[in-house]
Protein backbone atom coordinates (compact mmCIF):
# COMPACT_ATOMS: atom_id res chain seq x y z
CA UNK A 1 0.00 0.00 0.00
CA UNK A 2 1.44 3.36 -0.80
CA UNK A 3 1.41 6.41 1.69
CA UNK A 4 -1.31 7.98 -0.67
CA UNK A 5 -3.39 5.21 -0.56
CA UNK A 6 -2.92 4.70 3.61
CA UNK A 7 -4.08 8.69 4.08
CA UNK A 8 -7.21 7.77 2.53
CA UNK A 9 -7.86 4.22 3.59
CA UNK A 10 -5.83 3.61 6.76
CA UNK A 11 -7.99 4.52 9.17
CA UNK A 12 -5.36 5.35 12.31
CA UNK A 13 -3.90 7.83 9.30
CA UNK A 14 -6.85 8.70 8.02
CA UNK A 15 -8.96 9.82 11.00
CA UNK A 16 -6.23 11.80 12.83
CA UNK A 17 -6.15 14.99 12.84
CA UNK A 18 -3.29 17.45 11.42
CA UNK A 19 -1.35 18.58 14.22
CA UNK A 20 1.07 21.59 14.26
CA UNK A 21 4.54 22.07 14.71
CA UNK A 22 7.06 24.85 14.36
CA UNK A 23 9.92 22.57 13.45
CA UNK A 24 12.76 25.76 13.56
CA UNK A 25 13.05 29.70 12.48
CA UNK A 26 14.33 29.99 9.37
CA UNK A 27 15.76 33.33 7.44
CA UNK A 28 11.77 33.84 6.01
CA UNK A 29 10.46 32.99 9.56
CA UNK A 30 9.09 30.48 11.48
CA UNK A 31 8.58 26.73 9.10
CA UNK A 32 5.36 25.20 10.54
CA UNK A 33 4.27 22.26 8.99
CA UNK A 34 1.04 19.76 9.74
CA UNK A 35 1.83 16.36 10.58
CA UNK A 36 0.31 12.96 10.73
CA UNK A 37 2.39 9.97 12.72
CA UNK A 38 1.90 6.51 12.81
CA UNK A 39 3.70 3.20 13.41
CA UNK A 40 3.88 0.78 10.46
CA UNK A 41 4.70 -2.66 10.61
CA UNK A 42 6.29 -3.70 7.34
CA UNK A 43 6.11 -7.15 6.29
CA UNK A 44 9.52 -9.04 6.39
CA UNK A 45 10.71 -11.82 3.93
CA UNK A 46 8.44 -14.25 5.20
CA UNK A 47 5.38 -12.11 5.19
CA UNK A 48 5.47 -11.28 9.15
CA UNK A 49 5.24 -8.02 10.72
CA UNK A 50 8.50 -6.77 11.31
CA UNK A 51 9.91 -4.18 13.88
CA UNK A 52 7.82 -1.18 14.16
CA UNK A 53 8.87 2.31 11.66
CA UNK A 54 7.31 5.72 12.39
CA UNK A 55 5.70 7.08 9.50
CA UNK A 56 5.33 11.04 9.04
CA UNK A 57 3.31 12.97 6.80
CA UNK A 58 3.90 16.28 6.68
CA UNK A 59 1.82 19.21 4.96
CA UNK A 60 2.71 22.76 4.29
CA UNK A 61 0.90 25.41 6.50
CA UNK A 62 1.64 27.56 3.69
CA UNK A 63 0.97 25.39 0.61
CA UNK A 64 -1.09 22.66 1.26
CA UNK A 65 -0.57 20.74 -1.70
CA UNK A 66 3.54 20.34 -0.30
CA UNK A 67 3.55 16.82 1.38
CA UNK A 68 6.62 15.47 2.41
CA UNK A 69 6.95 11.56 3.85
CA UNK A 70 8.98 10.47 6.32
CA UNK A 71 10.04 7.15 7.62
CA UNK A 72 12.08 6.48 10.36
CA UNK A 73 13.74 3.00 12.48
CA UNK A 74 13.79 5.10 15.55
CA UNK A 75 12.66 3.40 18.87
CA UNK A 76 9.23 3.93 18.97
CA UNK A 77 9.19 6.11 22.01
CA UNK A 78 11.35 8.92 19.93
CA UNK A 79 9.20 12.20 20.33
CA UNK A 80 7.63 13.77 16.65
CA UNK A 81 9.65 16.80 17.55
CA UNK A 82 13.12 15.13 17.64
CA UNK A 83 12.39 13.19 14.44
CA UNK A 84 11.57 16.28 12.59
CA UNK A 85 14.19 18.54 13.62
CA UNK A 86 16.23 15.80 12.17
CA UNK A 87 14.41 15.34 9.44
CA UNK A 88 14.40 18.81 8.51
CA UNK A 89 17.89 19.12 9.00
CA UNK A 90 19.04 17.96 5.35
CA UNK A 91 20.99 20.79 4.28
CA UNK A 92 23.17 20.79 7.20
CA UNK A 93 24.18 17.15 6.31
CA UNK A 94 24.39 17.63 2.22
CA UNK A 95 26.56 20.81 3.23
CA UNK A 96 28.92 18.36 5.77
CA UNK A 97 29.34 15.83 2.71
CA UNK A 98 30.06 18.89 0.37
CA UNK A 99 32.20 20.23 2.43
CA UNK A 100 34.28 16.77 3.14
CA UNK A 101 34.16 16.04 -0.38
CA UNK A 102 35.65 19.38 -1.28
CA UNK A 103 38.50 19.91 1.25
CA UNK A 104 39.07 17.10 3.23
CA UNK A 105 39.44 14.49 0.65
CA UNK A 106 35.84 12.49 1.00
CA UNK A 107 35.81 11.54 -2.89
CA UNK A 108 39.48 10.21 -2.90
CA UNK A 109 38.76 7.05 -1.98
CA UNK A 110 39.84 4.88 -4.55
CA UNK A 111 39.53 0.73 -3.11
CA UNK A 112 36.99 -1.88 -3.65
CA UNK A 113 35.73 -3.07 -0.33
CA UNK A 114 32.79 -1.61 1.55
CA UNK A 115 34.80 -1.64 5.15
CA UNK A 116 37.45 0.47 3.12
CA UNK A 117 34.90 2.83 1.93
CA UNK A 118 33.14 3.33 5.81
CA UNK A 119 37.15 4.08 7.04
CA UNK A 120 37.65 6.57 4.95
CA UNK A 121 34.40 7.73 5.47
CA UNK A 122 34.66 7.77 9.41
CA UNK A 123 38.24 9.42 9.25
CA UNK A 124 37.00 11.77 6.75
CA UNK A 125 34.15 12.73 9.64
CA UNK A 126 36.41 12.98 12.48
CA UNK A 127 39.03 15.08 10.80
CA UNK A 128 36.02 17.19 9.71
CA UNK A 129 34.93 17.58 13.50
CA UNK A 130 38.47 18.05 14.79
CA UNK A 131 38.78 21.00 11.91
CA UNK A 132 35.36 22.45 13.19
CA UNK A 133 36.16 22.43 16.91
CA UNK A 134 39.85 23.97 16.52
CA UNK A 135 38.24 26.51 14.22
CA UNK A 136 36.00 27.41 16.80
CA UNK A 137 38.47 27.61 19.67
CA UNK A 138 41.25 29.67 17.57
CA UNK A 139 38.44 32.05 16.91
CA UNK A 140 37.03 32.92 19.91
CA UNK A 141 35.59 35.90 20.81
CA UNK A 142 36.52 39.71 19.80
CA UNK A 143 35.92 42.09 22.34
CA UNK A 144 35.10 45.01 20.21
CA UNK A 145 35.51 46.05 16.84
CA UNK A 146 39.55 46.68 15.29
CA UNK A 147 39.77 50.29 16.02
CA UNK A 148 38.27 51.58 12.66
CA UNK A 149 38.01 55.05 12.84
CA UNK A 150 35.36 57.06 12.69
CA UNK A 151 33.76 59.61 9.99
CA UNK A 152 33.47 61.98 12.55
CA UNK A 153 37.61 62.40 13.20
CA UNK A 154 36.74 62.16 17.19
CA UNK A 155 38.87 59.32 17.35
CA UNK A 156 35.46 56.78 18.34
CA UNK A 157 35.21 53.57 16.98
CA UNK A 158 33.00 53.37 13.63
CA UNK A 159 30.46 51.15 11.41
CA UNK A 160 31.00 48.10 11.60
CA UNK A 161 31.46 45.60 8.35
CA UNK A 162 31.53 42.33 9.66
CA UNK A 163 31.58 39.01 6.87
CA UNK A 164 30.99 35.71 7.59
CA UNK A 165 32.46 32.52 6.12
CA UNK A 166 30.47 29.36 5.22
CA UNK A 167 28.79 28.38 8.10
CA UNK A 168 30.06 25.60 9.94
CA UNK A 169 27.90 22.15 10.06
CA UNK A 170 26.33 21.77 13.13
CA UNK A 171 27.91 18.66 14.94
CA UNK A 172 26.45 17.90 18.80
Amino acid sequence: MTVEEMMRFHRPLRDQAWKRYRIKDGEKGPMVWEIKHTLIYPKDEEGLPARPYHLIVARNVLDSTVLKYFVSNAPPNTSVQTMLLVAFSRWRVERCFEDEKGELGLDQYVGRLYQGLKRHLIITAVSHLFLAKVHQDLRGEKPGVDGVPSTHGDGSRGEELVAFGPSWCAVA
